[in-house]
Parts: structure tokens; sequence; C-alpha cells
């Protein structure tokens, strides 16, 4: 069974890309023979130089409006059995051309983000998300990232059977030792673009109100992205410098998630969390805004974490004061670990594999 992917236009490698690639990988390696993986990029990526498991075509697109016709001519190129493209405006434009040159390949629109937010943007984007239910419709099938994006679409389409959540495939941290007991201050790490999306802004405004009243705690965050100097500007405003890092990109936080004893995620919007399966697969405890969509399907105990409102500067902040006043604990690990382990490739590479083979027959 011949299989594209499709990835839209974006400068970064970051969820959606690497998910894609992850999920090619394990696709194209545990089932040679039986499925042909193609990954189509809009853009090259430096972290997918050399060899790749899967074939690959890149199709320099810079801008969504000429994605559509760019990308229907490879498939007028090649026979695909499924095409499956990530987000929902691609995925239509993509369908659409397609459709206009008489193509037949089935297709899968493989959700990542938040619709919600996504339908708010450009004119072009309102005019499809308009829409956004007769076209759903259409596809052979529609897939979400988490439960609850899951549940959305479900309610905006109302096909039975036709929107499915599959989960994402994360890397493990698994094998990480983290100290329990150790001397100085207690750290707290958050991983993702610094986006407005991510609420890393938020976060700094209530780590500030943290360290009024006590000093003992450290803030780590991971990533880059357009909103760094307007964070760096807030951090030297707020005098929070020598207790909060912008630690830049890190490709593996395997370190930093090891020596943190609480890992935070601010966003203002989701369509999964991958970097809160990541802590977790590192034992840590979560502290996440309840935001649409994800982080309350993941954090649905105690155990895991806490969930707090999304863009409420006081609850985030109460949160992280209860945690530095309970103190460091390895309770849980365990069972932390085993909830990111339903997450591990090689489980979610499985169940896409049986929605590949019931979509193509």
């Amino acid at each position: 069974m011949k299989i594209l992917y499709v990835v839209p236009p974006s400068p970064h490698f970051a969820g959606m890309e690497r998910v894609v690639h992850d999920l090619a990988s394990g696709l194209a390696t545990q089932y040679r023979g039986t499925l042909d993986v193609t990954v189509l990029y809009c853009h090259r990526y430096p972290e997918l130089a050399g060899e790749l498991p899967y074939k690959v075509i890149w199709e320099q697109v810079e801008q969504l409006r000429t994605f559509g016709f760019r990308v229907a001519r490879w498939l007028r190129k090649e026979t695909y059995d499924v095409v499956v493209v990530a987000q929902f405006e691609p995925t239509a434009l993509l369908w659409l051309a397609n459709r206009l040159h008489g193509g037949s390949a089935r297709f899968v629109m493989h959700f990542h983000g938040n619709p919600k937010v996504e339908g708010n943007g450009s004119l072009r984007a309102r005019l499809a998300f308009s829409l956004f239910g007769p076209i759903v419709r259409r596809m052979d099938k529609a897939i979400a990232v988490s439960p609850s994006l899951a549940r959305y679409v479900d309610g905006r389409v109302g096909t039975p059977g036709l929107v499915e959540y599959l989960p994402n495939p994360v890397r493990q941290f698994a094998h990480l030792q983290r100290p329990v007991a150790h001397d100085g201050p207690i750290s707290f790490v958050s991983i993702g673009r610094l986006a407005r999306q991510k609420g890393h802004d938020v976060l700094i405004d209530a780590f500030a109100r943290v360290l009024a009243q006590r000093s003992d705690v450290r803030l780590t965050i991971i990533g880059d992205g357009s909103e760094h100097d307007a964070l760096s500007a807030q951090v030297d405003r707020l005098g929070v410098r020598d207790h909060v890092l912008l630690a830049g990109k890190i490709s593996d936080p395997a370190a930093e998630l090891a020596n943190a004893d609480c890992f935070v995620s601010a966003s203002r919007w989701e369509g999964f969390g991958v970097a809160i399966v990541e802590a977790m697969s590192a034992g840590l405890p979560v502290i996440a805004t309840d935001c649409d969509f994800g982080p309350r399907d993941l954090i649905d105990s105690p155990e895991k974490g806490t969930i707090v409102p999304a863009e409420d500067v006081d609850a985030l902040a109460a949160a992280i004061a209860a945690f530095a006043q309970r103190g460091r604990s390895d309770a849980h690990q365990a069972m932390r670990r085993d909830a990111a382990a339903l997450f591990r490739l090689d489980n979610v590479v499985a169940q896409h594999a049986a929605m590949l083979d019931a979509v193509g027959r």
C-alpha cells in the first residue's frame, strides 16, 4: 500500500513535523514490505539530514495559497492509495486541487492543532473553516491527536465513525535517573516554542510572583521562536534574570528533565501536549493550564499533576508555590512513566498502521 504523508509549509521542525517524521519512520521500518511510505515536506529541515527510512519529496512551498496545486502535481505523477495531510486548511486545499485534476486517492485529515484558533486567521482561513463540517465529511477519515480534540471535531461533523482519536508518538525519557534529594533551589522546567500559544509570558509573570515570596526556586524555559526578545525583556523588567533562564533550543533536553523537580506548561491552546508526555516519561509531576485541547486528557489524576485555568497568572503562581512548599518527592514516578509509555513509538505506530489498512482497503 502506497502512503503519502504531507507536511504543510513551516520553517520549524517542531511538534507536528517531528510527529510525522516519527510516524513515517516507524511505519516504514516496522511494516516494510506492507507499506510503502513517502513524506512530502514543504521545507528542508537540517534535522532531517542524512538517510531516512522512508522516501522523501522536497517541494519548497513558502505560502499556503500556492500549496494545494504545487503539491497536487505530485499526486498526478505518482499514484498513492492513502494521502495523510496535517491540519484542516492544507488538507482541504490539497483535496480540492487533487479532485479538480481527477485524482482519486483516499484522504485522511490529521488534526494536530486547535481548529478553534486556526479558524480565526486570514480571510482565506475563515472562509475555509466556515465549510468545516462539509469539507471534513468528504474525507475518508479524520484523526485527532487528543480525545478532547476528536470530540470537538466529531461534534462539528456529526458523521458516525469518521473521526478517530489516534495518539502521537512521543519520545521517552524513562531511562533518566532523577535525583530525589539534592541541595539547591527547587527547579521548574518548561519546553515549547517561544510563541504566544505557549504562554511563556504568563508563566514568567506567575514565577515572578512566587519569587516575591521565596527565592529558592528556579525556572528554565527551553525553546526558541519569535517571542524571544519580548520574553527576555520581560525577565529583565521583572528583575528575575538570576532565577529565570531562557535556555534556547535544546534538541535533547534529557539533562534538563533529569535535574528538574516539576514540569510546567502554560499554553493558551494546544492540540495535544507532547512536552507534557515527555516530562511524565521522565517521572516529573506536571503543572498545566486547562486549555483546548489535550492537557486535561493527560493530567487526569492528582498523582500526575495539577491543572489550572489558562491565562490565570494567580492560579498558576499558586500551583507553583504549592509545589515548592510541598518540596521534592519521588512518589508516583513509576505511575507517570507508565502513563507516558502508552505513547511509545511502537505502540502508536501499530494503531496508525491499523487505521491506514482500514482506509486503504
